[in-house]
């Protein structure tokens, strides 16, 4: 069989995202490799005379990603220089879809899915398809229309309170009657997920704030050195704001090794960081 060949073949039993089984897929290790994601799903051959453009279309997603906007600052993530949208596990965020026409809430159906990794899959926490939900439930996925004003579309976003922490892939998926419509892959959508000592159902939540602020948000600390007679001090600058820092820290996960599905555990996380630095 010829290399292209082998190829072809390869990417013909890649699974849809959330799709394969269990025993048929190899561990994901890697938060920096992904499988490519089908824009169109069709249910069947589309009829001579369907009109494409009477189907919802995403034109654009706003993320209200700045420093200055509001989920970094309500995340505490604005101290980060990173342009992608940075938010905390098991708290809210909003965005705002603008779609092709008027969104009609009796006649369309759209959801928002993150994936991580390669091999996606819904049992591993490594694809998730958000639901549209009346209400949102502290500490688990959901997504709650917020405003909706002709062709724009806003909503809070829910992340579970012990999802996997990386960087995700963001799609919007749209039901119509002869398939699905997703988004094309849009790496300005790539959304970091973090821990979040804010929440309560987070197993890192701490209860003070100046523990927060000293223990998550603090970038500058002291280091002693010398003998016992002689201790003395220098300042110690984290740099973890600094450009490159979240990637460098999932690239030290990846060369660990450590898999995907078991990145939501900060005990695990916390183990395999000390023994690679």
């Amino acid at each position: 069989m010829s290399e292209a060949t082998a190829a072809e073949t390869e990417k013909k039993h890649v699974p849809p995202p959330g799709l394969g089984g269990r025993s048929a897929l190899p561990p994901s290790v890697s938060n920096e490799e992904e499988d490519d994601v089908p824009t169109i799903e069709l249910f069947s051959p589309v009829p001579r005379g369907t009109m494409l453009e009477d189907i919802l279309e995403v034109v654009n997603v706003n993320l209200f990603q700045r420093e200055d906007e509001i989920n970094k600052r309500g995340h505490h993530t604005d101290k980060y220089n990173n342009h992608r949208l940075i938010v905390r596990r098991g708290q809210s965020f909003h965005i705002q879809i603008s779609f092709s026409r008027p969104y009609s809430p009796g006649k369309d159906q759209f959801w928002i899915e993150y994936l991580i990794g390669r091999y996606p899959q819904q049992n591993k926490g490594t694809y998730i398809r958000v639901p549209l939900v009346q209400e949102l439930e502290s500490g688990q996925w959901g997504a709650k229309i917020t405003h909706s004003d002709g062709q724009f579309v806003g909503l809070n976003i829910m992340p579970a309170a012990n999802c996997i922490v990386g960087k995700f892939r963001m799609y919007i998926a749209v039901l119509t009657p002869n398939g699905i419509f997703r988004t094309k892959r849009n790496p300005s959508t790539d959304t970091y997920i973090l821990f979040n000592s804010w929440c309560p159902e987070d197993a890192v939540f701490l209860d003070d704030e100046n523990e927060r602020q000293e223990y998550v948000l603090n970038d500058l600390g002291v280091i002693y050195y010398g003998d016992p007679e002689h201790i003395r001090t220098r300042s110690w600058n984290y740099g973890q704001f600094e450009e490159g820092v979240l990637d460098a820290c999932l690239y030290l996960m990846d060369r660990a090794q450590l898999a995907l599905s078991g990145r939501g555990n900060p005990v695990k996380i916390s183990r395999v960081g000390s023994a690679v630095v």
